[in-house]
């Protein structure tokens, strides 16, 4: 009988501990309470700059943000290494003289060989190769359609004057035969880059971090305008789609007059490119609100996709895809303006 009254008695018991347990709780002092940590905040090019012990400056800024792009460890060792081979080309010396109105379009030139060279370093690295100052040059001549006019315009110049009639023919004759198409732009590409050995082995090997990023650089004449173009692909090798290409990117430089246009294909939900669904152009010189309106409904039109799946702005980088100007960076971009 005892023993079945304490029976009956145990579930009270146990109540009223458990609302002793809560006054308890509902009085202790406020620091008492356990603590949520918020999650980290995003750290900022100059702190991983710094936190890579790299000296701060926009060639420091170019390493850490190509590196991202391609998911490198940024080691302060590696960031470093990194460094001296993209100084250690000739094409990159800035002159020793202070800089002047004189000099300062050298110094840009250096800038922006260094800009190139730090990409060609990092997609080398992201494969794990290690190229030579002339192999890091060659590599960067195919990623940058406006290199080889950097090195030296007055040369270049001088030899496409002494071309004679037939010459000339030849250079703008293969542009004229299906170059717009598919097929024309795809054949010219891959030959272009089978008869660079040092690309042909680059576009070949797999990236670090499951994805492939190949390049390939052609030209073409049209109605006596030279153009350079560096085609830009980057594939996702561990998707269930084999090789399944996520992003793509057409530079194009005219020699002649220094414009610049760069594509930036996005494909349905990034999973491929066959079916654009989208559309970023970015353009270099600069170009009115006005203009800037004008070109995204003429795309849309040649594209055939709705204008508001295209976004035609002015160019500030030379490598807004691999620098981090990523999707969402771009639609925060789009909401400040």
């Amino acid at each position: 009988m005892a023993a079945g009254k304490t029976a009956a008695e145990q579930p009270r018991q146990n109540t009223a501990s458990t609302k002793a347990a809560l006054s308890d709780l509902k009085s202790a002092p406020a620091t008492a309470k356990p603590s949520v940590t918020p999650p980290p905040p995003a750290r900022s090019v100059s702190a991983l700059i710094a936190a890579a012990g790299l000296p701060t400056d926009k060639l420091s800024a170019s390493i850490v943000s190509f590196a991202r792009f391609f998911s490198l460890p940024l080691k302060p060792e590696l960031m470093a290494a990194m460094r001296r081979q993209v100084l250690a080309p000739a094409t990159v010396a800035p002159p020793v003289a202070p800089p002047t109105a004189e000099n300062a379009p050298d110094l840009e030139i250096a800038a922006k060989n260094r800009e190139t060279l730090s990409l060609a370093a990092a997609a080398a690295e992201s494969k794990g190769v290690e190229l030579d100052p002339k192999g890091l040059e060659q590599f960067a001549e195919t990623i940058d359609p406006d290199w080889q006019k950097r090195q030296n315009p007055d040369e270049r110049n001088r030899k496409r004057q002494h071309k004679n009639p037939d010459e000339r023919e030849k250079e703008i004759a293969p542009a004229k035969t299906g170059l717009f198409s598919a097929a024309g732009i795809k054949e010219m590409a891959l030959h272009t880059a089978e008869k660079n050995p040092l690309l042909a082995i680059l576009n070949r090997l797999p990236g670090k971090n499951a994805q492939r990023w190949m390049v390939f650089p052609f030209s073409f004449s049209e109605d006596g305008r030279e153009f350079k173009v560096s085609l830009r692909i980057l594939f996702e090798t561990d998707s269930q789609i084999s090789n399944s290409a996520v992003g793509m990117t057409v530079d194009i430089a005219e020699s002649e007059t220094g414009r610049r246009w760069l594509f930036v294909v996005k494909g349905p939900n990034h999973r491929g490119i066959s079916a654009v669904s989208g559309l970023t152009v970015y353009l270099q010189p600069e170009l009115s609100p006005k203009a800037r309106a004008s070109l995204t409904h003429e795309f849309a039109r040649l594209m055939e996709i709705p204008p508001e799946c295209i976004s035609v702005k002015n160019r500030v980088e030379s490598f807004p895809c691999e620098s981090g100007c990523t999707d969402d960076l771009l639609q925060s971009i789009n909401e400040a303006v």
